[in-house]
């Protein structure tokens, strides 16, 4: 007998079409996943700078910069800047929003 072995079967190329399917469906949200979690630590980690900036600008000069809020990348950081009376120290926030809609909020003191 000749067998012939021209290329793949209808059977073959559904059972290789449902293993790529199946595999894009596991896949696919894992990588919107990463890419939603790079996102916000990016904004977290320009958060932290700007939180760092304000209080080395509060450590040089003893004052409020003035700033209220920064834009960065289409993303706004609302500043606020509290003086504790007790003990003559700055608070510094940064507040913004993440890549789930969610506030978040980052503090530090002076001393």
């Amino acid at each position: 007998m000749l067998s012939r072995n021209d290329g793949f079967f209808l059977s073959e190329m559904l059972l290789s079409l449902a293993a790529f399917f199946m595999g894009a469906a596991i896949l696919l949200p894992i990588a919107i996943q990463v890419v939603n979690q790079t996102i916000d630590s990016e904004k977290s980690v320009a958060a932290g700078h700007l939180l760092y900036d304000e209080l080395m600008y509060l450590k040089i000069n003893g004052t409020y910069s003035g700033r209220e809020y920064f834009i960065q990348n289409g993303d706004r950081y609302d500043i606020k800047v509290t003086k504790n009376e007790g003990d003559s120290s700055w608070e510094v926030c940064i507040q913004y929003v993440d890549n789930a809609h969610q506030q978040q909020k980052k503090c530090a003191s002076s001393e």
